[in-house]
């Protein structure tokens, strides 16, 4: 049998190692967001004109987020990932915005469209009823961001016990 002490010290050790096991998870968490939206960028081949490259400068950006924040969590690191996360995320509804932005204007190609309302074009638009740009695909960028930032709300050591 376990006596109460062991239990006790279990539970102790287990708590400290909650938040440096979460900060872990986060962070594979935006590897694998990153390693998937460069291979559906790659797929898709999106580097033909200059605002195509700007998911790239965010994954290059988050990249480099991703590694500051593994190796440390000094105060002025945290500050730079969160910065850079918040730059991930502009960059990431500005994509959003673009992609729903080419759905709506390839609409114009069918007759119907100017019978539609405002309202059910742009739903369309977003929805990719018309138009073949994925709205959401730009949002794998602002799910990685998120993640970051969780990321750097936990701490990487393990929080000093009681009279420390």
């Amino acid at each position: 049998m376990t006596s109460t002490t062991e239990k006790s010290a279990h539970r102790r050790r287990l708590a400290q190692a909650g938040p440096i096991s979460l900060r872990l998870g986060l962070l594979g968490l935006v590897a694998i967001g990153i390693a998937g939206a460069v291979l559906e960028l790659a797929f898709e081949r999106h580097w033909h004109s200059p605002v195509q490259l700007i998911p790239w400068v965010a994954l290059a950006l988050l990249t480099v987020a991703l590694v500051l924040l593994a190796v440390s969590d000094a105060r002025r690191v945290v500050t730079a990932v969160r910065v850079l996360a918040g730059v991930v995320l502009l960059a990431s509804a500005y994509g959003v915005y673009m992609h729903v932005s080419v759905n709506h204007g390839m609409g114009t190609m069918d007759a119907e469209w100017g019978t539609l309302s405002p309202l059910t074009q742009w739903w369309y638009a977003l929805t990719k009823s018309v138009g073949t740009a994925p709205p959401l695909a730009p949002g794998m960028l602002a799910q990685a961001a998120l993640l970051l930032l969780l990321a750097s709300l936990t701490g990487k050591r393990a929080p000093a016990g009681p009279g420390a």
